[in-house]
């Protein structure tokens, strides 16, 4: 009988912290790719990215011409060169075909640099107000639903959105 009585008294326990515990949590949940997506400085960044983009792209257009241009006068004279010649003509063509991968992996690597100087004090900023507004509001969780993580979202979960759309100053 003692142990049927202890045993219901440790659940009764287990219950009631659980049940307290589970009132402490509050949970809210924001989309930050939304977010992101609304905030006006990455119009600004996204345009500086696309026109840099379209610097390099023409530059690459250019040195496809180049080759192409070499190739099909090599292609309309091969038969008649002589050996020296044509492998001269085949060298300069493998040379501005290395031209232009070299030159399109350094393009590459300055768009994705540029994106992430530009972008990052963005990201930074959104990421600053929502935990602003987590600690401000007294959250013990923010879930972001735009990982595709999250498996269920309760209706007690509050959107944060509003809240930090106000804090960055976001109609």
């Amino acid at each position: 009988m003692k142990r049927i009585l202890k045993v219901t008294l440790l659940a009764v326990v287990l219950l009631t912290s659980a049940n307290t515990f589970a009132q402490t949590l509050k949970l809210g949940h924001i989309d930050s790719s939304a977010l992101l997506a609304i905030m006006p400085e990455k119009d600004a960044a996204q345009k500086q990215i696309e026109t840099k983009a379209k610097e390099f792209d023409t530059q690459l257009k250019s040195l496809q011409a180049e080759a192409q241009k070499l190739y099909e006068a090599y292609l309309a004279e091969r038969e008649t060169l002589s050996e020296a010649i044509r492998l001269d003509r085949e060298k300069a063509i493998q040379q501005i075909q290395n031209r232009m991968q070299t030159f399109d992996q350094f393009a590459q690597k300055e768009i994705g640099e540029l994106r992430q100087s530009l972008l990052k004090p963005i990201f930074d900023r959104a990421s600053k107000a929502i935990k602003d507004v987590g600690e401000e509001n007294g959250f013990t969780y923010v879930l972001d639903l735009s990982t595709g993580v999250v498996l269920f979202n309760s209706s007690t979960s509050i959107d944060l959105m509003p809240l930090v759309k106000t804090k960055l100053g976001i109609q």
